[in-house]
């Protein structure tokens, strides 16, 4: 049990609480519009790829670019069905997710031979992947609480109709928050495959896009908070690895599953007082009260 109290457990719950914490943080955005984009897993999915196959031309910057970048094409897809389109958004976050864990493996094993070990790429360490999560942290908080932008976005999610007559372009704006919010989880991706793992394998996410949105209503939607969350299940994660390497008779899948249970009970205990956007999920028609 000495094993688990140290600075290496906190280092590497560090580490797996970083793409995580970026996810998180662009759900509380799309969110706090009111679009709910259950198409999160999968975006980090297409990141991770964009962002392994950048860092191999590049260098870890240019994946990270790289990621980014394709989060944002995400985005813009999800934008267009969710938003323009109004599809069910839940059916379609679920179908895009679906898609790209199919599409990642499909391109992936284009240039790899199943089987054969993908070759390594160079890593980022912690610090200056710390150093992104923060500023990504601040710029949210800042932009959500000290900034007409944020007041308009959180409006959009809140009382669209109120804000539709104020002049302010509920579609347009919906379609930034999606657009960013889902740049930010291609980052996550990226800055899973470009950190320490250095390499880029089927399903790399492991759920961690859903983990990410847990979070966000653990957090009641605020950007802070859903940080703070990330760590938790980071703590949790490194905790399992952890105990794994113990000698023990409970069975290892009890120790795989202990983070994700951690934020479900997280999640059921929080859900009590949710602050949920009053118009999440609900497509804007100008005209309707909500």
């Amino acid at each position: 049990m000495d094993t688990l109290f140290t600075l290496a457990t906190l280092a590497a719950a560090i580490r797996l609480a970083i793409p995580v914490a970026v996810a998180a943080l662009g759900e509380v955005l799309t969110e706090r519009s009111g679009v709910l984009n259950l198409g999160l897993e999968g975006t980090m999915l297409f990141g991770a790829l964009a962002g392994y196959t950048g860092a191999r031309v590049g260098g870890p910057w240019l994946g990270l670019l790289a990621g980014l970048g394709a989060g944002a094409a995400c985005g813009a897809v999800l934008a267009l069905l969710m938003v323009v389109v109004r599809a069910d958004q839940i059916v379609t976050g679920l179908a895009f997710t679906l898609f790209a864990v199919s599409a990642t493996t499909y391109l992936f094993e284009l240039s790899y031979t199943i089987g054969e070990p993908p070759p390594r790429i160079e890593s980022l360490s912690m610090v200056p992947l710390v150093a992104i999560v923060l500023a990504v942290l601040v710029g949210v908080w800042f932009l959500l609480t000290r900034t007409v932008a944020g007041l308009v976005l959180t409006a959009a999610g809140d009382a669209p109709g109120a804000a539709d007559a104020l002049g302010y372009r509920v579609a347009q704006v919906r379609s930034a928050a999606t657009v960013a919010g889902c740049a930010l989880g291609g980052l996550a991706g990226a800055m899973l495959v470009c950190g320490p793992l250095g390499l880029f394998v089927q399903n790399v996410t492991a759920g961690r896009g859903w983990v990410a949105l847990a979070l966000v209503v653990f957090a009641r939607w605020r950007p802070g908070r859903a940080v703070a969350g990330a760590l938790l299940f980071g703590l949790c994660d490194a905790a399992q690895l952890r105990l794994q390497g113990t000698a023990t008779a409970i069975p290892y899948e009890v120790f795989l599953a202990l983070p994700y249970l951690v934020t479900l009970v997280a999640l059921m205990v929080r859900a009590r007082r949710s602050d949920t956007p009053a118009a999440l999920a609900v497509p804007f028609v100008r005209g309707r009260s909500r």
